[in-house]
């Protein structure tokens, strides 16, 4: 009787235990439970980076490359030092990480909200309003762009992006269509002098007015379509000697 009860205990087991269904590598529960798991890991790492890079933008803006120390990131974004050294190698990755960030932003913005079928004025005075509606949520990404547009901190990637973008608000307007070298300064010459006017009203009086940013866009237009390529001025020449 005993041995009996025995086997037919042994049997209960042997059966539990080879049903495919029921072991815990097949387990449907099993596999269920830990696929959250690892989208909430995978999207607390995604939420670390994005507060990482949108530190490092503010600080960067603030204070410029140099002036801006790695534990001063880490402390503004609330992560440990170590956490930001598991997502950027070191200060430059993450400097050019956010740089191509605010130049895609802008880049992708540009295409929105600008219009191109304008004269060159027209496509000017479009795109310095650009600039302003912009600056309001993403003034840090501008004033990344501007001052780091040449840079030399920029590595092979960001050099072309920064490329690109010179190239693109180059072709928004362009008085001395013939002129190459003067078309690339004019990127630099608009985002400074808009980014100027921005920091000094953010200084003293935190607040800038609409009339104001109309009458520089006057200014520099003003300047801009005084400039002609060599061609234009030869003929000038031989017109007047005619």
């Amino acid at each position: 009787m005993v041995n009996l009860m025995e086997n037919s205990s042994l049997i209960e087991t042997q059966d539990i235990s080879t049903d495919p269904e029921l072991t815990p590598d097949q387990d449907p529960v099993y596999e269920t439970d830990k696929e959250p798991h690892e989208e909430r890991l995978n999207k607390k790492q995604d939420e670390s980076k994005e507060r990482i890079i949108r530190s490092a933008l503010k600080l960067f803006a603030e204070r410029g490359f140099f002036e801006t120390r790695i534990p001063e990131i880490s402390a503004h974004a609330k992560v440990g030092v170590g956490t930001m050294y598991r997502h950027f190698r070191n200060k430059d990755h993450l400097f050019n990480e956010a740089f191509r960030i605010s130049v895609q932003e802008f880049s992708e913005f540009l295409e929105r909200s600008i219009s191109k079928n304008l004269s060159p004025k027209e496509q000017f005075f479009d795109f310095w309003k650009g600039l302003g509606l912009f600056s309001q949520g993403k003034f840090d990404q501008l004033i990344m762009i501007e001052r780091n547009l040449s840079s030399y901190i920029l590595d092979e990637e960001s050099t072309k992006e920064a490329l690109t973008l010179k190239q693109k608000i180059s072709e928004y307007f362009a008085p001395a269509q013939n002129d190459k070298n003067l078309r690339l300064l004019y990127p630099s010459l608009i985002l400074g002098s808009f980014t100027g006017i921005l920091r000094y009203h953010r200084i003293h009086e935190n607040n800038i007015d609409p009339s104001l940013l109309e009458q520089s866009a006057e200014m520099l237009w003003d300047g801009f379509s005084k400039v002609r390529s060599p061609n234009s001025k030869r003929k000038e020449k031989q017109t007047k000697k005619a």
